[in-house]
């Protein structure tokens, strides 16, 4: 069957949602007894707007994961590593040799990135006690995990290794496409990957899954943040 392109990463998130109530009957009915069990962080920008949608059709509530790049210093639009929310780094181990990079490059770089993940927490107003804050929405609950798409995966490998870090009693990823590769990359990890959209291509687009495409800004973030009716702001 031909893919038609998602309208928008809002009716993706429902459709995304309509698929794992499909396709896994347990968390079907985990989520009908102990809705409070089953909580979403959503990776910004684009995956809020998805998590707006899967949790309008779920009725769960979600919190933003903050993930950014380490840049590169000589090549800042490229990265080796990442670091989320709560100061979790994920180093790209096998593209570091290749860099060239002294001890001491790398170690500003992991910390100028988190000092922008700071920054962005005094954006969005987060609590300060970030690890209280997700041990009190991880610890022994259904847990998901929601991007507009996946690339390489390696934003959300670093998403998944600070959930992880505080003891999910599962943990799953839903996205509205993904290549194939990155997808068996990721399975790993986690207990299931959701993904309507899989595709086997070598070159892959997040941005080919929609009908209508573009960059998401921090404001467009806060904006619906501000009105949902799902979103935990603590």
């Amino acid at each position: 069957m031909k893919f038609i392109p998602y309208e928008s990463r809002t009716k993706a998130g429902e459709i995304l949602a309509e698929f794992v109530l499909n396709r896994n009957q347990d968390i079907k009915r985990v989520i009908e007894k102990n809705r409070e069990n089953v909580f979403l962080f959503a990776i910004p920008n684009g995956g809020v707007s998805v998590a707006e949608g899967f949790c309008s059709v779920i009725k769960i509530n979600y919190d933003i994961l903050i993930v950014r790049k380490i840049k590169i210093p000589y090549n800042t639009e490229a990265g080796f590593g990442s670091v989320t929310t709560d100061g979790t780094v994920l180093i790209n181990e096998s593209l570091l040799p290749h860099l060239n990079l002294p001890k001491q490059s790398i170690q500003r770089s992991i910390e100028t990135t988190k000092r922008e993940i700071r920054e962005r927490i005094d954006f969005y107003g987060k609590t300060s006690d970030v690890e209280s804050h997700y041990k009190s929405f991880i610890k022994d609950n259904y847990v998901f995990i929601a991007d507009d798409g996946l690339a390489s995966g390696y934003t959300m490998l670093a998403a998944i290794k600070m959930i992880k870090k505080y003891k999910p009693r599962q943990l799953f990823v839903g996205v509205p496409t993904a290549p194939l590769h990155t997808v068996n990359n990721i399975k790993s990890e986690i207990d299931e990957v959701y993904c309507p959209n899989i595709r086997e291509t070598s070159w892959f687009a997040v941005a080919d899954a929609y009908k209508y495409w573009y960059d998401v800004s921090e404001n467009e973030v806060f904006d619906i943040i501000r009105t949902s009716s799902y979103y935990i702001n603590k």
